[in-house]
């Protein structure tokens, strides 16, 4: 091996070695480049997925809100029925007082006149008290 081959060598071995520090930074670049997009597109992906979890909520929220007006809407049906089957329990009871107490002014008149006629026929008719 001569100086020439040496210093031949020597170039060549410069050369392959920017030349592999160049291929190493592009590589580096690359890889640099390809993560960053992976990166991306994970947080793309998280996006949507939790774009999704928002939209599959509000839906259940929807859902869960409608059954609850239906439950309560048959609540109310409920209520207003037992106030309709209350106004006819008071009309009906309020039918039977009047029908109380018209019998008892009946029995009252008839006591009083009852009463009167007792008085004018004292002596036929004679109230007993206790211990006579």
């Amino acid at each position: 091996m001569n100086s020439e081959d040496f210093s031949r060598l020597e170039q060549l071995f410069f050369q392959f070695s920017s030349e592999i520090k160049e291929d190493s930074r592009k590589f580096k670049d690359e890889i640099k480049e390809e993560f960053q997009q992976f990166k991306d597109e994970i947080k793309e992906d998280l996006r949507k997925f939790k774009d999704e979890i928002k939209e599959e909520f509000q839906h259940q929220l929807t859902v869960q809100r409608e059954d609850f007006q239906k439950q309560f809407a048959f609540v109310g049906e409920g209520f207003q029925m037992l106030s309709e089957k209350i106004d006819r329990v008071e009309t009906r009871l309020d039918k039977r007082m009047d029908c109380l107490e018209h019998k008892i002014d009946s029995v009252a008149a008839d006591l009083s006149v009852h009463r009167k006629d007792t008085e004018v026929h004292r002596t036929i008719y004679k109230v007993k008290e206790q211990g006579e």
